[in-house]
């Protein structure tokens, strides 16, 4: 089943190659799953599908490991490929909280996964979550101590969210995991930006911190430019045009083999869900949006979405040359955002 869904994956590249007419590809990013688990063979297979049919100028290379994955000799193959930045879930250092999240390794082995990482990269992310069950504040202390000791070039760390359909939901409603309370949770956010910052790491989006070296490829997210992805679940946004592939592999597998794209959602959105996806996505960053470019760019449109969320301003918004959150409005900024849905 592996080799069949990497021919279509490559398959699906190839039908998307009109799209790649006169433009270069500046990040790659293999994730979205556990692509440390596959045969590189594989990997190496997209990579090249990639270069036949785009320009590929590429800055930044990310790939996800998981680190019971890592070794030596697949770090060194995937840097001769062309990887040029790491991405490694830790999670939470506590072995007890690993265990309740079902993580198959341990705080040592990730520990050493980090290590061997470090060897070969220059530029490593580490991925974290707060608000996990069981949770004290303790172990979001040894979490941040754990990253003053590794000292990554950037940390991804993110509150928990828990959504219907999955175990994790039924086991809480069920009452056999207990999440920390609302005030537990703000305190551990408090924490982590407290922390982050005097160990000088820069936010510049709501859930990424880095000493110098953002991630350029999550940026174009962001900053809601085009991009595409390919393989279960991908999204991607040309233009005006948003769509996201189904998440069930037999489908998937048949859909590419007659031809078709295989998409679980598309559209073509109309000036205001544009300027509204817009906005959405660019007040995640510390940064914000660029009034007088939305305005150049939307019009009348940009001041119609605008006028949604304008009764922030002051405590939650800063709005001036640029419309971006204050510091009080990035710890509440679901609250505002819910606006713009």
């Amino acid at each position: 089943m592996t080799n069949i869904y990497f021919d279509s994956l490559k398959r699906e590249i190839e039908m998307h190659s009109s799209y790649f007419e006169g433009k270069s590809a500046i990040t790659l990013y293999f994730g979205g799953g556990t692509p440390s688990h596959v045969p590189l063979r594989l990997i190496e297979g997209v990579v090249e599908t990639l270069a036949q049919n785009v320009f590929l100028n590429v800055k930044e290379a990310t790939f996800e490991f998981n680190p019971e994955d890592v070794n030596q000799q697949l770090c060194r193959d995937l840097r001769e490929l062309g990887i040029n930045r790491a991405s490694v879930g830790l999670q939470t250092s506590s072995d007890e909280l690993l265990k309740v999240i079902g993580r198959a390794y341990s705080f040592e082995k990730f520990k050493k996964a980090y290590s061997t990482l470090r060897e070969t990269f220059d530029n490593v992310n580490v991925d974290l979550m707060y608000s996990l069950p069981f949770e004290k504040l303790s172990d979001v202390e040894n979490d941040l101590k754990t990253i003053e000791m590794l000292n990554p070039d950037h940390v991804s760390f993110y509150e928990l969210e828990v959504h219907e359909g999955v175990p994790l939901f039924s086991m809480i409603k069920a009452g056999q995991v207990q999440l920390p309370t609302e005030d537990i949770s703000e305190s551990m956010y408090d924490i982590v930006v407290k922390t982050l910052e005097e160990l000088g790491y820069k936010r510049y989006e709501l859930s990424s911190w880095t000493k110098e070296k953002p991630c350029l490829h999550n940026l174009r997210y962001w900053r809601n430019e085009d991009y595409m992805g390919f393989g279960l679940s991908a999204g991607s946004h040309i233009s005006n045009e948003r769509w996201v592939n189904t998440t069930e592999i037999q489908s998937y597998i048949s859909e590419i083999s007659a031809g078709k794209h295989p998409r679980a959602y598309e559209s073509k959105n109309d000036p205001i869900v544009e300027v509204a996806e817009t906005l959405f996505m660019g007040l995640r960053l510390t940064e914000g949006v660029n009034i007088n470019e939305m305005r150049e760019k939307f019009g009348n449109d940009f001041d119609e979405i605008f006028s949604k969320i304008k009764k922030f301003c002051g405590e939650f918004l800063e709005c001036s040359d640029h419309l971006k959150f204050t510091k009080t409005g990035m710890k509440f900024s679901a609250m505002v955002l819910r606006e713009l849905t």
